[in-house]
């Protein structure tokens, strides 16, 4: 037992150790990457004049949202080699938030210390709430929802967005703000500078689309690094010229606390609430609000992504939990948003990462860089990370201006780049707004060319489910033509209903209709203009002397019938699925005017006679309606072999799995087949009324029953066995012949009736 003890448990610690190096060069390699986006990232939020003392802040808020988000997130994440941090999508929209709360406080004249604490609760707080807003959509399982974002204004944002990062890139490289009048600042650039920034840029936008290898983007940037300080080195330009350059980051020892005459000095996530000035924080409620949307916009594409790349199983909502609670940590620690990165868990996949160490790994190494390293952060070279940002700028812009305009229809792709236009010239929440009331407007207007009418039908063609005589069937082949039903779709607004009463009216004048069915069953909404629509249909249908039936109606259209007092009307028949509309439709066209509308809808609704005495409907003469289709003596003959049997009602004639031992002639009453559902519901497959067969299915293919039938009323039927049948063929020759007849006469009638119902459907 021991040593079987000994042998089972190394095999997991031989994998263990044989997966660790690759692990931890997949973590190594993923950390310099995640370090190098999350850097320039705090760079970004950070730049410009005002907020230049402040950038040690940045950093700090960076990298601890760097360690913390992917440490929360590989733990958690359905994907085991998942890498999650700082992401350029919301970068570019707290960037915008960090300039426009410094130009606000700017213009009051608030002090520097002011400025750097409102940037930097504004970062904490963002990451807090918007993983509070991630983490209640992932608990209400509401992952789903955010995938009814229209995919134009979402590539219109995303195009925009990389629009801002080549801005954000320029200002970390010089300082000010893309625009014409701050281009004359480029000749002041160092060479150095540009070089390096290119040839990063340059590097990742071109090699990945000639060599697909993890190593690519690790390579460049440290090719990087290597081309800046060789650049140095042959300009003669010293590490402390470099930073008086403004080519590298002030020389620091702790993110948070630089020197004690700076404005920053002592600034801490922690102590920030006594100097922000909350009214201009406040302003900026539409553009966090956007970026939420975003945060929540990219999870879901980063996850899915990575799905359909990696072939795994990924959980939305699962996801959304992991990244809210990422974000609230990472918030209350003193971090920035981020989120699942499909580009850095590609590569930590690719790199060889098997399991959730590597992820962690590259935690730790940002940990590390955060409160031990933080001296090496002063000299990663600013270009390195402008050409990172201008990679990221470009490709979202490559992506969704150049590529899209091959796959997009002209107009999603003429919206997207306008939606970009819009962004780059009036700002992101002008841009986004402009997008969403453009696609409304689209939408709306396809919508309203789209008919909500699925099917329109005659009752000659489409019946019911109620197995009528073949002398009935033929007489509603001639009496339905004047009644017509429409099943309708989707949502219906006054658009959309205002073309179903225009094909309901045209119906009603052209065929001369006297009644009009409209079936609810498959419509998600009503609005309420839609039932104005109603209104006017009813008033046509009272002009005509036509009758309006209504049925399948849901709780919540029914909701709105009656809100708007459109329901209850004592003239509106309503019937809770199609099957008892056409039955009722129906029952009074082979009753004549003389039967009563309401008694005829209220047998359907109860099926219970004891309300109707009308001959066409308690009782019919079998022999008067078998007559016709024997000869002489034969339908005696064949009645004397059935046997009578008189069923209450809620009887049970045979149950789902009997034998098929018998067919039923139905004499008097109605009879319906019933199919079990599941959670005790039943459904109903067809009712059988006077001078109908049932059972002769199974009877002659001596299967089981397929479905129960019971009594709906009471009863009597006539039941002709097996055995009396066999008796029949060799006994009375004559009669069997004419009852095989009958019954295939009786298929074919069904089967044509079904022919017609399906054509009606197409």
């Amino acid at each position: 037992m021991d040593h079987l003890s000994i042998r089972t448990t190394g095999k997991p610690a031989q994998e263990w150790r044989a997966n660790l190096s690759p692990n931890l060069i997949a973590g190594t390699l993923s950390a310099l990457v995640t370090l190098s986006y999350s850097v320039s990232y705090g760079a970004l939020i950070f730049s410009g004049k005002e907020l230049q003392p402040f950038v040690p802040v940045g950093l700090h808020c960076a990298l601890m949202a760097a360690w913390v988000i992917a440490l929360v997130v590989a733990l958690g994440s359905s994907f085991k080699f998942a890498l999650a941090g700082p992401d350029s999508n919301a970068t570019a929209i707290l960037a915008v938030m960090s300039a426009s709360i410094t130009d606000s406080l700017v213009k009051v004249g608030a002090s520097p210390r002011e400025i750097g604490a409102t940037v930097l609760v504004m970062l904490t707080l963002s990451a807090i709430l918007t993983g509070l807003l991630v983490l209640v959509l992932g608990l209400i399982g509401g992952g789903r929802l955010i995938r009814f974002l229209p995919y134009s204004v979402l590539g219109g944002f995303l195009a925009g967005t990389g629009y801002l990062v080549v801005g954000g890139a320029f200002k970390v490289l010089t300082g000010e703000s893309m625009t014409w009048a701050t281009l004359r600042h480029l000749p002041h650039v160092h060479p150095a500078g540009w070089l390096v920034t290119f040839c990063v840029a340059a590097g990742l936008l071109v090699l990945p689309r000639i060599y697909k290898h993890y190593l690519i983007m690790p390579g460049v940037i440290i090719g990087g690094i290597l081309l800046f300080y060789g650049g140095l080195h042959l300009a003669g330009l010293s590490i402390s010229g470099a930073r008086e350059s403004g080519l590298l980051f002030p020389a620091l020892s702790k993110l948070h606390a630089p020197a004690i005459d700076d404005p920053a000095s002592g600034l801490t996530p922690y102590n920030a609430f006594n100097w922000v000035r909350w009214n201009v924080l406040l302003s900026q409620w539409q553009t966090f609000i956007a970026m939420t949307i975003v945060v929540m916009i990219t999870i879901l594409l980063n996850m899915t992504g990575l799905d359909l790349a990696t072939q795994s199983d990924v959980h939305v909502d699962k996801e959304l939990r992991v990244s809210g609670i990422a974000n609230i940590l990472s918030g209350l620690l003193g971090g920035m948003i981020g989120y699942l990165s499909i580009s850095r868990s590609m590569l930590n996949f690719k790199a060889g990462a098997t399991s959730r160490l590597a992820g962690i790994w590259t935690a730790v190494l940002a940990f590390g860089t955060a409160f031990v390293f933080t001296a090496a952060i002063s000299y990663l070279p600013r270009p390195v990370l402008a050409g990172l940002l201008f990679f990221l700028g470009l490709s979202m812009i490559r992506e969704w201006i150049w590529e899209m305009a091959f796959k997009l229809p002209l107009t999603e792709y003429l919206l997207v780049a306008t939606i970009m236009l819009q962004i780059a010239v009036q700002g992101l929440i002008p841009g986004i707004a402009f997008g969403l009331l453009v696609a409304g407007v689209i939408f709306v207007y396809s919508y309203s060319r789209t008919t909500c009418v699925k099917n329109n039908f005659s009752a000659d063609t489409y019946f019911s489910n109620k197995e009528r005589p073949i002398e009935e069937v033929e007489r509603l082949r001639v009496r339905g033509k004047v009644a017509r039903a429409m099943t309708l779709q989707g949502f219906i607004f006054f658009g959309t209903s205002s073309a179903i009463v225009g094909a309901a009216r045209e119906a009603i004048e052209r065929e001369k209709l006297q009644y009009v069915l409209l079936d609810f069953r498959m419509v998600q909404g009503l609005d309420a203009s839609a039932v104005f629509s109603f209104t006017k249909l009813e008033q046509i249908c009272a002009r005509y002397k036509a009758r309006l039936v209504f049925t399948g109606i849901s709780d919540d259209v029914e909701k709105v019938l009656r809100q708007t007092k459109f329901l209850p009307k004592p003239d509106l028949m309503v019937f809770s699925d199609l099957d008892h509309g056409l039955e009722f439709i129906e029952n009074v066209l082979l009753s004549g005017p003389s039967v009563g509308l309401k008694e005829i809808a209220e047998e359907i609704r109860t099926r219970s006679t004891a309300s109707l005495d009308t001959a066409s409907f308690a009782e019919l003469d079998l022999r008067r309606m078998l007559a016709r289709h024997f000869t002489g003596n034969n339908l005696d003959t064949l009645l004397n072999y059935c046997e009578t049997m008189k069923l209450e009602a809620n009887t049970t004639l045979f149950k789902k799995g009997d034998p098929g031992d018998a067919l039923y002639f139905i004499e008097r009453g109605e009879l319906s087949v019933l199919l079990k559902l599941e959670a005790g519901r039943v459904k109903r497959l067809r009712t059988f009324g006077p001078g109908t067969v049932v059972g002769e299915m199974a009877l002659f293919s001596q299967q089981p029953r397929s479905a129960d039938v019971v009594s709906d009323t009471p009863c009597r039927v006539r039941k002709l066995s097996s055995e009396k049948l066999q008796k029949m063929a060799t006994t009375d020759p004559t009669a069997a012949i004419e009852f095989h007849n009958f019954i295939v006469k009786l298929l074919c009638t069904r089967l044509t009736a079904a022919n017609d119902e399906i054509r009606a459907l197409l």
